[in-house]
C-alpha cells in the first residue's frame, strides 16, 4: 500500500503500481483529493478518468482507495472534509460511476476506515460510511498501541459487520508494538487468523494485510517492523498461502 496526493495520480501513483506488479506485488494505492463535494458533483471527472486510464493501462490488478481514514484523525469525530460521510460516499460513488462507464474491471475500489469506528467508545456509526454497490470490499486500519494481540473484539466486530454487507475485509495498515519473540508470535497469530478466515465462521474473509512498516506520521512512536516481528514477516512472505500477483 502506498500513499499519494491528487497531483501524483497519473505519475508516482501509476508508476509505483507498475513497479509493484513487476515484482509480483498487489498494488493498493491511496490518494487524497480535491474537496469531496467538487469530486461528487463531477468537477474533476476528467482528472478521475486520467487516473483510471493510467491504472487500466497496467499489466495487472490494482486496489484503489480514495481518501483513506476520512472519519477524522487524532481521535476526532470531525470528518476530514466538511461534506462528511455522505460527501465521502458521493465522491466514491462518482469514481465507481466513472469505472463502470469505462467497463474497468482490473481496479477494485475500497474505502479504508479506522477499526476504531467499530468500537462503541468512538461514538461513530460505520453504516454512515457505506453504501451498497459502491465498493468491492471493506478496508480498515487496525493498530494496537501496546504489546498485545491484534485479534481484538473490535476487529471481530469489523469482520461481522462486513459479512453482513456481503464483502471481504482487507487491512490497509496494521501495527503492534514489540520486537521480541512474543511480538513475532503476535505477527504469526495475526497472519494465521487471516489465512484461516474463510473457514472459521467468524465473519467476513480477510484477504489482505498491509503492515505500516514506517515511522512517518507516528507521534506515539515508529511502527517499523523490527526484531522478531520483522523475522516473522519475512518468513510469512514465503508462506505458500501468501499470494503473488502474476501479470
Amino acid at each position: 500500500r502506498t500513499f499519494f496526493q491528487w497531483a501524483q495520480r497519473t505519475t508516482a501513483l501509476a508508476s509505483t503500481a507498475k513497479d509493484d506488479l513487476a515484482h509480483q506485488r498487489l498494488p493498493w494505492v491511496s490518494v487524497k483529493t480535491p474537496p469531496w463535494a467538487e469530486m461528487a458533483a463531477g468537477a474533476h471527472d476528467a482528472e478521475i478518468d486520467e487516473m483510471l486510464d493510467a491504472l487500466a493501462s497496467l499489466s495487472g490488478p490494482v486496489w484503489l482507495t480514495v481518501h483513506h481514514e476520512p472519519e477524522g484523525g487524532g481521535g476526532s469525530n470531525v470528518p476530514d472534509d466538511p461534506a462528511g460521510p455522505s460527501g465521502h460516499l458521493a465522491m466514491n460513488a462518482r469514481v465507481r460511476q466513472r469505472m463502470a462507464q469505462k467497463g474497468l474491471t482490473s481496479v477494485a475500489l475500497a474505502p479504508i476506515l479506522m477499526s476504531w469506528t467499530w468500537d462503541p467508545k468512538s461514538g461513530r456509526d460505520p453504516d454512515e460510511w457505506w453504501q451498497p454497490g459502491v465498493y468491492d470490499f471493506l478496508g480498515v486500519d487496525h493498530y494496537r498501541d501496546a504489546e498485545e494481540s491484534l485479534l481484538t473484539a473490535t476487529f471481530a466486530s469489523v469482520r461481522t459487520w462486513a459479512a453482513g454487507k456481503g464483502v471481504d475485509v482487507a487491512v490497509g495498515e496494521w501495527g503492534v508494538r514489540g520486537a521480541d519473540a512474543a511480538a513475532g508470535a503476535r505477527v504469526v497469530e495475526w497472519y494465521e487468523h487471516a489465512a484461516g478466515s474463510n473457514l472459521d465462521g467468524k465473519g467476513a474473509r480477510v484477504v489482505g494485510l498491509s503492515a505500516f512498516d514506517s515511522g512517518l506520521n507516528s507521534p506515539t512512536g515508529s511502527w517499523e517492523l523490527k526484531g522478531e516481528q520483522l523475522t516473522a514477516f519475512w518468513q510469512l512472505l514465503a508462506d505458500p498461502r501468501t499470494a503473488d500477483v502474476v501479470p
